[in-house]
């Protein structure tokens, strides 16, 4: 009993200092991030391009702040999640691949106008 206590407040203090981090992420910190896990994407093995863009995917989505937008621009997230399922794909992980550009279709936002939806044969395109 005393050790699943333990494992549970373990656990919660993970969860309590992630969120404290996400809540202080500058965007200079963030656009660092992006850029380096980009240059995984583009260049490295696909398991560590993966490991890349799913971090940036959860920093991404735990600080959606108008500054952190107005630097990474509103469609970073998006852009993440087409890359992650284009990663997905070259791994043969096809369910994965599906999910990760639902999100992107999801998560666009378009910088010109708010309520403009996007295809995903158009964010395929443009990140590809």
């Amino acid at each position: 009993m005393k050790l699943l206590i333990k494992s549970s407040l373990v656990a919660l203090a993970v969860i309590t200092s992630n969120i404290s981090l996400a809540n202080s992420i500058s965007p200079d910190f963030l656009i660092k991030e992006v850029e380096m896990a980009y240059k995984e994407y583009l260049h490295g093995s696909p398991e560590v391009a993966t490991y890349a863009m799913k971090s940036i995917v959860r920093l991404q989505e735990s600080d959606q702040s108008s500054e952190l937008l107005r630097k990474t621009g509103p469609s970073s997230l998006s852009f993440s999640y087409i890359r992650l399922g284009f990663l997905y794909e070259k791994s043969g992980l096809m369910q994965k691949a599906e999910q990760a550009f639902s999100k992107a279709v999801a998560s666009y936002k378009s910088p010109y106008n708010k309520s403009e939806t996007v295809a995903l044969k158009e964010l395929k395109a443009f990140v590809k």
